[in-house]
């Protein structure tokens, strides 16, 4: 595993492998493997996998996500914790207790295996 250089990084995973994140069109990408916590409610039409990833962007509030797909890739690098992590207009801080990520306008998310909050 390589550590996450600050701003260099398109993708990462924290050191136990269960989140991982990466960058599309300038919005992040996050999704936890294994979660314990309660699904939000499922959206009409949603067919696919739901409740274990959430999209950020540089402005307004994240949300989760209907997908079919992971960025889970054990080749991502790894952001240790207690390191950060800069994108387009947000940051991530890693630690054992989890990820905690926030763009400018203040919005994000916290992920860890028992928690999924939005704020």
């Amino acid at each position: 595993m390589l550590p996450v250089l600050a701003s260099a990084q398109q993708a990462f995973q924290l050191p136990s492998g269960n989140i991982h994140c990466a960058v599309f069109e300038g919005e992040l990408r996050c999704d936890v493997l294994n979660f314990s916590y309660a699904r939000p409610p499922r959206p009409p039409g949603c067919d696919l996998d739901w409740g274990g990833a959430v999209m950020l962007g540089g402005k307004g509030p994240a949300g989760v996500i209907c997908h079919g797909d992971t960025v889970a890739d054990p080749g991502n690098p790894v952001l240790g914790y207690g390191r950060a992590w800069q994108g387009p207009g947000m940051a991530c801080t890693a630690a054992p207790t989890g990820l905690r990520c926030a763009n400018g306008d203040g919005r994000g998310f916290e992920m860890a295996r028992a928690r999924l909050r939005l704020f």
